[in-house]
């Protein structure tokens, strides 16, 4: 390999290692790297050049002060956005992932078309950008292909083609499109050792699994469970018509409602008794226990099997839905009496939170860190 290329893989090495990892000693990014200790000064000595890193002196009790190396903040920055079905979100984060600046726009009715959602991001990202932008990440619920919503139900989208809206409107070229369940495996990454399956649940319900660098989305909110209940994708028998917070509510209220009208109209007439639901999970989870036991079964299914076909080493549960650990113990239970451990072995289920913004952000500089050495 020519010197000249060489040079910029090892300066890479370098940069994602810090982007990833943190501030670091010399002997650490000697160590993770492997580079040799001349190869890394050289290296680290043009990169303090070019403003890539920076140094700080860490006085120790005795003896000479050592430095630690991180990422200059200011060498570029990257936009995260999260398109939902009331709002359409954006973060400006540093190059140290800090956030800058934050901007968003309230998704009406009559706005929940193509058009609607690609003026909002255009917005966002107009409003946001600056002169040291790396890329933008933006992430969305529905079916995400190759730059372009494929489709989003409950967001009336079909067919948006947001990387080239953002080209031809805005002349940024460096786009990242995904699910937005992948945008939260992506920054539950950066804490997770080994492959984990990301469980997002509420009105909706989506997966991703994380796996040797990469997520994989799961559409299972339209995995076919039964053949009764009319979903609002055209299905009979979706996930998501008989576990999501739509059959929570089913059951709390004691009536049926029409699940096409609570996905469209969710926001205008149902999320106070939604939010009252969720009131009551967190203060006091008995007094609404036995309206999650049926659909957490239904679930339950469904996840068993993920987990028997994928082994992920554990699963992570998020989502506006999933406001206890003891909601997470019940879904634990149902697995493991359902599959038998030789089947899906030991894994570990838990709560946490993620931010969107931050992961969808965080898979853009890692996908465009090259450019930033051209």
């Amino acid at each position: 390999m020519p010197a000249p290329a060489l040079r910029r893989e090892n300066k890479l090495r370098v940069l994602r290692c810090l982007f990833e990892r943190g501030p670091l000693s010399r002997a650490q990014l000697s160590d993770l790297t492997g580079l040799s200790t001349s190869t890394l000064s050289y290296i680290v000595r043009e990169l303090l050049n070019e403003g890539f890193i920076e140094v700080t002196e860490i006085e120790p009790n005795k003896g000479r002060p050592s430095q630690i190396l991180s990422i200059a903040r200011s060498r570029w920055s990257v936009i995260g956005v999260k398109v939902g079905r009331e709002e359409v979100r954006g973060v400006l984060f540093d190059a140290t992932m800090q956030p800058l600046e934050k901007r968003s726009v309230r998704i009406f009715s009559h706005m929940r078309n193509n058009e609607g959602y690609a003026s909002a991001i255009l917005r966002i990202v107009d409003e946001l950008r600056d002169e040291r932008l790396l890329g933008v990440g933006i992430c969305s619920s529905g079916i995400v292909s190759h730059g372009e919503i494929i489709v989003s139900h409950l967001m009336n989208v079909r067919e948006l083609k947001v990387e080239d809206r953002l080209a031809e409107s805005l002349d940024i070229g460096n786009v990242v499109l995904m699910n937005d369940v992948d945008a939260l495996a992506y920054f539950l990454s950066s804490h997770e050792k080994d492959d984990f399956l990301t469980v997002s649940y509420g009105t909706g319900i989506g997966a991703s699994f994380w796996s040797n660098g990469h997520a994989k989305h799961f559409e299972i909110g339209h995995a076919i469970v039964t053949n009764e209940g009319r979903c609002y994708c055209g299905q009979t028998g979706c996930l998501e018509y008989h576990s999501s917070e739509y059959a929570v509510l089913k059951s709390y209220l004691g009536k049926d409602i029409d699940f096409e009208d609570f996905a469209m109209n969710e926001e205008e007439k149902y999320r106070p008794i939604v939010e009252e639901i969720r009131a009551k999970a967190r203060s006091n989870f008995e007094s609404v226990r036995v309206h999650y036991l049926g659909p957490f079964r239904r679930l339950s299914f469904v996840l068993g099997n993920l987990i028997m076909v994928l082994k992920p080493r554990s699963v992570v549960f998020l989502g506006e839905g999933i406001v206890n650990e003891e909601m997470v113990r019940i879904l634990e239970r149902f697995v493991t009496e359902k599959f038998n451990s030789e089947f899906i072995g030991s894994v570990d289920f838990r709560l946490s939170h993620a931010s969107w913004e931050e992961g969808v952000a965080l898979a853009t500089v890692r996908r465009f860190l090259p450019k930033v050495l051209l």
